[in-house]
C-alpha cells in the first residue's frame, strides 16, 4: 500500500469497512508518518467492527489527537501536543 514512499503527509482511508484491514492499513501508514501527517478514516461508525478499529487507532500511542466527525475520523501525530486529545464533533 505505501511501498516506495519515504513518508506520508496525508492519507484518506476508505472502502473496506472491516476492522482487521482498517487496522492493518493504519499500521502500514504509521510506519511512514511524521509529525505533520494527517490520516483520515472514512465510515468510522459504519459498524461495530469499524468502531472497534477507530478505538484501536485513536488509542495508539503515536496518535496525539483524534477528531471524530461521525462519518470520518482524523488522527494527528503532533509531538507538541503534550497530552493526548480526543474530540467528537456532531453536526
Amino acid at each position: 500500500m505505501v511501498r516506495g514512499l519515504s513518508s506520508v503527509d496525508f492519507a484518506f482511508i476508505d472502502g473496506n469497512h472491516r476492522q482487521e484491514p482498517t487496522e492493518r492499513y493504519f499500521k502500514e501508514l504509521l510506519a511512514k508518518t511524521n509529525n505533520d501527517s494527517i490520516l483520515v478514516f472514512d465510515d468510522i461508525h459504519w459498524s461495530r467492527e469499524m468502531e472497534d478499529a477507530w478505538k484501536t487507532i485513536k488509542n495508539n500511542a503515536a496518535v496525539t489527537c483524534s477528531i471524530d466527525l461521525f462519518f470520518i475520523g482524523i488522527v494527528l501525530f503532533r509531538k507538541e501536543f503534550k497530552e493526548k486529545q480526543h474530540f467528537a464533533i456532531r453536526f
